[in-house]
């Protein structure tokens, strides 16, 4: 499951040509947006964390997000095992890139990803946290047949935010299956 496609993206296993731009987008202001915190990690950073697999090993896995068309990235998107429930993943998603926020490139990326976890992963429940004021993601969740199951204060390198949980179990995700056949 190192690529993912979906009608408009294509979701990738990040390589090293992609760890300069990985860099600029966690010290940008604009690619986290006013809900998320820039990470800051260097070249090098990134560099270390894509040679010891932080990136992509068995139980997490980054994906770089880019128009299918043209190879152009516009955000990643993080999947990684509950440590105290490997049935769970959390999924974190970032249009780093402003101008494509807002057109559904997100949702797409999230479908995408979520219905491999649940057909080819075979996991039971896929949760996602997301700002409290973060009303986009929160629709998206909506559409994506998630449900609210808790609102909790996290942090977020290093700022204290509040939150909510969203969570979809495999039933849910199939129901929706059935519902469009």
């Amino acid at each position: 499951m190192d690529r993912i496609f979906t009608t408009r993206l294509g979701l990738r296993k990040i390589m090293e040509e992609d760890l300069e731009l990985l860099s600029d987008w966690s010290f940008s202001e604009a690619a986290h947006g006013k809900y998320l915190s820039p990470e800051k990690h260097s070249y090098q950073d990134c560099y270390e964390r894509w040679k010891n697999n932080t990136y992509w090993n068995d139980h997490s896995k980054t994906l770089i997000i880019e128009l299918k068309e043209k190879n152009h990235p516009l955000g990643t998107i993080r999947w990684w095992q509950k440590p105290n429930d490997r049935t769970t993943v959390m999924v974190a998603l970032k249009v780093a890139e402003p101008e494509f926020r807002g057109q559904g490139f997100g949702t797409e990326a999230q479908r995408g990803l979520i219905h491999c976890l649940f057909t080819k992963r075979h996991y039971n429940a896929v949760e996602m946290f997301t700002d409290i004021d973060n009303t986009p993601e929160q629709r998206c969740l909506s559409k994506l047949g998630f449900t609210l199951t808790d609102v909790q204060t996290y942090e977020d390198q290093k700022v204290q935010r509040q939150g909510r949980v969203y969570r979809l179990t495999r039933p849910e995700y199939d129901d929706q299956l059935l519902g469009y056949a």
